[in-house]
């Protein structure tokens, strides 16, 4: 047997697969079957795993307990595999998984929850890139302006939920005196979580009209609205609002795209 087909056999048991292929190239004795053995092996991989997954969605964990977030995570581990060695980029699938994990059906939050840690997740170990030239955009043509698009910086992300998140996430911080008990669970929120000197913050969005105004602008940049689309669902409100997101280092630069 290759060494690609020995490792084939050892990933595809560790994730879900049949064990016997595998446990075939491991020795037992009196006291170990070969599969008990590669058991002990399979548990550890996933013992690690669900343990980086415990450290990125804390507030997921709490929600539902160690033992039960742990046999989760089994199940999402063997759903999805990690495809790179760094473990903080391990669990992006984690909301999508929990959408249509059965066992969590009576905690509908519970998925936004651990899309707004994995957001946190993602803007701690991003940096921006240097802020490109604004001024170039009064040297381009009207046309071109028209296909203007704008990317956000990398340390920004923006999560909408029918469900107050943010409050589930500050209520499990220990400096935070929001209360679990008295959350009002069933509102929308739009929240931006972003890196501030080296801080990450979850700012919320919805409790004036021109917030939540700014919020939707932002949202159709990362959408990947074009000046001209911007133009036409923001109106007159669109330079003052464009002059507060560059202001705010949440635009970064612009391109132009010219298939649109």
């Amino acid at each position: 047997m290759s060494i690609e087909d020995l490792q084939k056999d050892f990933i595809e048991a560790i994730f879900g697969g049949d064990k016997a292929p595998a446990a075939k190239h491991v020795i037992g004795d009196d006291t170990l079957t070969a599969e008990q053995r590669f058991g002990i092996y399979k548990g550890s991989v996933h013992g690690i795993l669900s343990q980086a997954l415990g450290l990125t969605f804390p507030v997921c964990k709490a929600l539902v307990g160690d033992e039960f977030f742990n046999r989760m995570c089994d199940c999402f581990i063997d759903e999805y595999p990690p495809t790179t060695s760094f473990f903080a980029e391990y669990g992006s699938d984690l909301p999508t998984f929990l959408n249509s994990f059965e066992p969590v059906k009576d905690l509908p939050y519970l998925a936004d929850v651990a899309r707004l840690e994995w957001a946190r997740q993602h803007v701690w170990h991003q940096q921006n890139d240097e802020a490109g030239d604004f001024s170039q955009l009064a040297e381009l043509t009207e046309e071109q302006q028209s296909q203007v698009k704008f990317c956000l910086a990398k340390t920004l992300r923006l999560i909408k939920s029918n469900y107050r998140i943010d409050d589930i996430w500050f209520a499990h911080q220990d400096d935070d005196t929001v209360d679990l008990a008295s959350i009002d669970i069933n509102q929308t929120v739009k929240l931006f979580v972003f890196k501030d000197d080296d801080i990450v913050k979850i700012s919320l969005m919805n409790h004036t009209l021109d917030d939540s105004h700014f919020w939707d602008f932002i949202h159709a940049i990362d959408s990947g609205a074009n000046l001209e689309k911007l133009a036409e669902n923001f109106g007159e409100s669109l330079p003052n609002l464009l002059n507060q997101a560059i202001q705010s280092g949440w635009i970064e630069s612009f391109e132009i795209n010219n298939n649109n």
